[in-house]
Protein backbone atom coordinates (compact mmCIF):
# COMPACT_ATOMS: atom_id res chain seq x y z
CA UNK A 1 0.00 0.00 0.00
CA UNK A 2 2.91 2.66 0.75
CA UNK A 3 4.55 1.36 -2.69
CA UNK A 4 1.33 2.79 -4.34
CA UNK A 5 0.85 5.46 -2.44
CA UNK A 6 4.70 6.44 -2.82
CA UNK A 7 3.93 5.80 -7.00
CA UNK A 8 0.57 8.26 -7.09
CA UNK A 9 2.98 10.93 -4.70
CA UNK A 10 5.82 10.48 -7.71
CA UNK A 11 3.37 10.84 -10.10
CA UNK A 12 1.21 14.04 -8.77
CA UNK A 13 4.45 16.13 -8.15
CA UNK A 14 5.52 15.30 -12.17
CA UNK A 15 2.43 16.37 -12.81
CA UNK A 16 2.37 20.12 -10.92
CA UNK A 17 5.65 19.63 -12.45
CA UNK A 18 4.09 19.46 -16.10
CA UNK A 19 1.69 22.44 -15.45
CA UNK A 20 4.18 24.74 -14.79
CA UNK A 21 6.05 23.87 -17.48
CA UNK A 22 2.94 24.17 -19.58
CA UNK A 23 2.51 27.50 -18.28
CA UNK A 24 5.83 28.83 -20.02
CA UNK A 25 4.87 27.29 -23.13
CA UNK A 26 1.71 29.36 -23.00
CA UNK A 27 2.95 32.52 -22.32
CA UNK A 28 5.32 32.10 -25.62
CA UNK A 29 2.63 30.93 -27.64
CA UNK A 30 0.65 33.75 -26.56
CA UNK A 31 3.16 36.00 -27.78
CA UNK A 32 3.43 34.49 -31.29
CA UNK A 33 -0.39 35.22 -31.44
CA UNK A 34 0.06 39.00 -30.59
CA UNK A 35 2.90 39.24 -33.08
CA UNK A 36 0.65 37.24 -35.72
CA UNK A 37 -2.22 39.71 -34.74
CA UNK A 38 -0.34 42.59 -35.29
CA UNK A 39 1.56 41.86 -38.89
CA UNK A 40 -2.46 41.44 -39.74
CA UNK A 41 -3.38 44.91 -38.14
CA UNK A 42 0.05 45.90 -40.44
CA UNK A 43 -0.73 44.22 -43.34
CA UNK A 44 -4.33 45.48 -43.76
CA UNK A 45 -3.27 49.08 -42.72
CA UNK A 46 -1.13 49.10 -45.70
CA UNK A 47 -3.84 48.06 -47.74
CA UNK A 48 -5.64 50.95 -46.66
CA UNK A 49 -9.01 49.84 -47.41
CA UNK A 50 -10.12 48.40 -44.22
CA UNK A 51 -10.78 50.52 -41.42
CA UNK A 52 -9.71 50.04 -37.99
CA UNK A 53 -12.57 48.18 -36.34
CA UNK A 54 -13.25 46.59 -39.48
CA UNK A 55 -9.78 45.30 -38.70
CA UNK A 56 -10.61 44.06 -35.56
CA UNK A 57 -14.11 42.24 -36.45
CA UNK A 58 -11.18 40.33 -38.83
CA UNK A 59 -9.15 39.46 -36.40
CA UNK A 60 -11.60 37.56 -34.05
CA UNK A 61 -11.93 35.41 -37.48
CA UNK A 62 -8.48 34.35 -37.57
CA UNK A 63 -8.05 30.50 -36.52
CA UNK A 64 -5.57 31.20 -33.82
CA UNK A 65 -7.78 29.87 -30.43
CA UNK A 66 -5.35 31.29 -27.55
CA UNK A 67 -5.80 34.68 -28.73
CA UNK A 68 -9.49 34.87 -29.97
CA UNK A 69 -11.03 35.79 -26.46
CA UNK A 70 -8.82 38.68 -26.64
CA UNK A 71 -9.81 39.71 -30.30
CA UNK A 72 -13.40 39.19 -28.97
CA UNK A 73 -13.32 41.17 -26.11
CA UNK A 74 -10.89 44.05 -28.88
CA UNK A 75 -14.23 43.56 -30.79
CA UNK A 76 -16.31 44.07 -28.54
CA UNK A 77 -15.22 47.02 -26.98
CA UNK A 78 -14.67 48.89 -30.07
CA UNK A 79 -18.63 49.25 -30.08
CA UNK A 80 -17.91 52.16 -27.36
CA UNK A 81 -15.47 53.98 -29.38
CA UNK A 82 -17.73 56.79 -29.61
CA UNK A 83 -17.90 57.16 -25.51
CA UNK A 84 -13.87 56.14 -25.75
CA UNK A 85 -11.10 56.64 -27.82
CA UNK A 86 -9.58 54.00 -29.76
CA UNK A 87 -6.31 54.56 -27.67
CA UNK A 88 -8.33 53.67 -24.52
CA UNK A 89 -9.33 50.75 -25.65
CA UNK A 90 -6.48 49.52 -26.78
CA UNK A 91 -4.73 49.84 -23.84
CA UNK A 92 -7.44 48.86 -21.87
CA UNK A 93 -7.57 45.19 -23.46
CA UNK A 94 -3.79 45.59 -23.80
CA UNK A 95 -3.42 45.71 -19.78
CA UNK A 96 -6.36 44.69 -18.45
CA UNK A 97 -7.07 40.98 -20.32
CA UNK A 98 -5.99 38.35 -18.37
CA UNK A 99 -6.98 35.80 -20.91
CA UNK A 100 -3.84 36.14 -22.66
CA UNK A 101 -0.67 35.36 -20.54
CA UNK A 102 1.80 38.04 -21.16
CA UNK A 103 4.41 40.05 -18.85
CA UNK A 104 3.81 43.30 -17.70
CA UNK A 105 6.72 44.45 -20.20
CA UNK A 106 5.23 42.62 -22.93
CA UNK A 107 2.02 44.05 -22.10
CA UNK A 108 3.12 47.91 -21.92
CA UNK A 109 4.92 47.13 -25.04
CA UNK A 110 1.23 46.45 -26.93
CA UNK A 111 -0.42 48.66 -24.71
CA UNK A 112 2.09 51.74 -26.14
CA UNK A 113 1.17 50.94 -29.63
CA UNK A 114 -2.49 51.99 -29.12
CA UNK A 115 -1.52 55.37 -28.85
CA UNK A 116 -0.07 55.58 -32.66
CA UNK A 117 -3.61 53.72 -34.26
CA UNK A 118 -6.27 55.84 -35.77
CA UNK A 119 -4.60 58.95 -34.79
CA UNK A 120 -1.55 59.14 -37.79
CA UNK A 121 -1.61 58.26 -41.28
CA UNK A 122 -1.09 54.25 -42.18
CA UNK A 123 2.51 54.81 -42.66
CA UNK A 124 3.03 56.21 -39.06
CA UNK A 125 0.41 53.55 -37.79
CA UNK A 126 2.67 50.75 -39.72
CA UNK A 127 5.85 51.80 -38.22
CA UNK A 128 4.70 51.77 -35.01
CA UNK A 129 3.57 48.63 -35.34
CA UNK A 130 7.15 47.59 -36.91
CA UNK A 131 8.87 48.84 -33.41
CA UNK A 132 6.12 46.95 -31.50
CA UNK A 133 6.85 43.98 -33.34
CA UNK A 134 10.90 43.91 -33.32
CA UNK A 135 10.53 44.30 -29.31
CA UNK A 136 8.11 41.77 -29.39
CA UNK A 137 10.05 39.68 -31.08
CA UNK A 138 12.90 40.13 -29.08
CA UNK A 139 10.69 39.20 -25.87
CA UNK A 140 9.62 36.13 -27.68
CA UNK A 141 13.02 35.36 -28.30
CA UNK A 142 13.92 35.16 -24.57
CA UNK A 143 10.35 33.84 -23.56
CA UNK A 144 11.05 30.81 -26.40
CA UNK A 145 14.60 30.43 -24.37
CA UNK A 146 12.38 30.53 -20.76
CA UNK A 147 10.08 27.84 -22.12
CA UNK A 148 12.79 25.48 -22.94
CA UNK A 149 15.28 25.44 -19.87
CA UNK A 150 12.69 26.77 -17.55
CA UNK A 151 10.01 23.68 -18.87
CA UNK A 152 12.80 20.84 -17.96
CA UNK A 153 13.48 22.94 -14.68
CA UNK A 154 10.10 22.62 -13.32
CA UNK A 155 9.48 18.74 -14.44
CA UNK A 156 12.89 17.56 -12.93
CA UNK A 157 11.70 19.79 -9.65
CA UNK A 158 8.44 17.94 -9.51
CA UNK A 159 9.70 14.34 -10.13
CA UNK A 160 12.66 15.04 -7.83
CA UNK A 161 10.33 16.65 -4.94
CA UNK A 162 7.81 13.50 -5.43
CA UNK A 163 10.99 11.10 -5.16
CA UNK A 164 11.73 12.87 -1.93
CA UNK A 165 8.33 12.83 -0.44
CA UNK A 166 7.78 9.24 -1.14
CA UNK A 167 11.23 8.22 0.29
CA UNK A 168 10.31 10.18 3.57
CA UNK A 169 6.70 8.13 3.57
CA UNK A 170 8.24 4.79 3.29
Amino acid sequence: MKIIGAVLLVCACTILGMVQARKLHFRQSCLEGVLDGLRFIDAELKNGAVAIPEIFSELCKLPDSRMNKYYVNLNSQINHLGESSLSDIWCGCALGDKSISLSERQRQELSRLGSYLGRYSENEQSEAICVCIEHLEAQLISSSEKARQGGRLYMGLGFTFGLMLAAVLI
